[in-house]
């Protein structure tokens, strides 16, 4: 995996990479998180709710900030939120289980 298919661009350390560098390497673990996050969605709407997720983490979980940046209802980010987690059995309100969506996200963006 290269960083460009990071979305990095540059010249670059391991620390400036952060999680980015595991996310790259380390295959196993990888599979297990897309098996886990990504595989259960499917059709339009996994596009759509992979959006909000990632808006949602970029905006730090608020969802009045994420509502504003996708230009939708507040509720409408609830509910794609809510889908996602009905869908994949995830609690949002654990910071392993963002962790390991974050980590899904990053790879779906490498698969780009």
């Amino acid at each position: 995996m290269t960083l460009q298919a990071c979305g990095l661009r540059g010249a670059h350390d391991l620390e400036s990479l952060g999680l980015r560098a595991a996310v790259a390497m380390d295959s196993d673990v990888s599979d297990i998180i897309r098996a886990r996050y990504l595989d259960p969605l499917s059709g339009d709407s996994a596009r759509e709710l992979i959006a909000t997720l990632r808006a949602y983490l970029a905006c730090d979980m608020h969802v009045e900030r994420t509502a504003t940046r996708l230009f939708v209802h507040q509720n409408t980010v609830r509910y794609r939120i809510a889908r996602f987690e009905e869908l994949t059995g995830a609690n949002l309100r654990e910071t392993r289980v963002v962790v390991e969506v974050w980590w899904a996200l990053a790879l779906s963006e490498m698969s780009l």
